[in-house]
């Protein structure tokens, strides 16, 4: 019989997607947190970020507080990314603390190791994860003075190398939900399909930013021949790099089905909003929802078992996800059938 849980069931609401607002109203908001940091407003800090390991240990710290717990001596990441590692770089620099992480993949094809470098581990296997927590141990990690940083996408839920596939099928499906509400049935989805795919290579981060918000928007223009594709390729190859934005505004004939949306996008790009083209997130919410309910999408059992060995032991955990809130969190229409990303159940793999 499968086994249901939740990243709940290990962290509560000890959870932040990427506007930084912890889903617990206990701990302190992004807005009071600027203040407190002396953090410029108006920009969200990413994980790349030294900013974002200064918010990230700031929540920890009140988190540790709000259990009465002694202070934190320790923050131990475990995430899949090159993003995850900078992170743990970015707590070590500030000083204040000790900080450890893993990075970690399923590469069945490849022997299973565990490689060190300097207070990163990279490893082949998630099972590895109980011998990185160990080699912590022995290095005297006191977990009661530990907080315990988890990475959601493709870590804890979809681990890399096992089921991440449906996270990006996820997208792939919400995507063309959203082109199907705004064109109907008569536009060509074999196109946007394609258009879609090639965005999501690295050749275009210049211009999508590996923004999906971005990526949608741009398949979906040059679905309509809004966009010219190979002639903004041609721009990036000879070393230019327009944005959406300009594109966006430059932009001529656009049909009257996408006319609101280039208003919205601009609007919200034009503000610095991160995450423009809200109804793609709804729609990504939906999807993703679906796939952890029939078992496509499932948590990590390796990870979710550590989480709850460390617990045990004192540690503190929490969750964090480049998730914007309108694809993790349920708007006010959508409560009724859905629950939060980190309420939803998904099996344990």
């Amino acid at each position: 019989m499968n086994v249901r849980a939740t990243i709940a069931d290990l962290t509560g609401d000890y959870v932040i997607y990427r506007d930084l607002q912890p889903c617990d109203p206990a701990l302190p908001g992004l807005a009071t947190l600027r203040t407190v940091l002396g953090l410029p407003a108006n920009v969200t800090p990413r994980k790349r970020d030294v900013a974002y390991a200064r918010v990230i240990l700031a929540l920890a710290r009140a988190a540790q507080a709000l259990r009465n717990g002694p202070p934190l001596t320790t923050v131990a990441v475990i995430g899949d990314t090159e993003n995850d590692r900078l992170l743990t770089v970015h707590l070590q620099s500030l000083g204040e603390i000790t900080a450890y992480g893993f990075i970690g993949v399923d590469r069945p094809v490849a022997p299973a190791t565990l490689e060190w470098n300097d207070a990163i581990a990279t490893a082949t296997r998630w099972a590895l994860v109980q011998q990185w927590a160990a080699e912590l141990a022995a290095r005297g990690v006191d977990w009661a003075q530990t907080a315990v940083l988890i990475d959601i996408d493709k870590t804890l839920l979809g681990p890399r190398g096992r089921s991440d596939g449906a996270i990006d099928d996820a997208r792939a499906e919400a995507a063309l939900m959203v082109a199907t509400e705004l064109l109907g049935d008569q536009f060509d989805r074999s196109l946007f399909r394609r258009n879609y795919a090639e965005l999501c290579r690295r050749e275009w981060h210049r211009l999508t930013l590996d923004n999906q918000d971005y990526t949608v928007a741009l398949a979906l223009f040059a679905t309509v021949e809004v966009f010219d594709l190979p002639a903004i390729e041609v721009q990036l190859a000879a070393g230019l790099s327009p944005t959406l934005l300009e594109l966006l505004i430059a932009a001529q004939q656009v049909p009257v089905e996408l006319q609101a949306l280039r208003k919205q996008l601009i609007e919200r790009i034009e503000a610095g909003d991160p995450t423009p083209f809200t109804q793609f997130r709804r729609a990504e919410l939906v999807t993703t929802a679906a796939r952890m309910a029939d078992g496509r999408l499932a948590l990590s059992s390796e990870i979710f078992r550590l989480g709850q060995d460390l617990h045990a032991r004192g540690a503190l955990l929490l969750a964090a996800s480049d998730k914007p809130a309108e694809s993790a969190l349920p708007s006010p229409e959508q409560a009724a059938g859905l629950l939060p990303l980190h309420r939803t159940p998904a099996v344990l793999d």
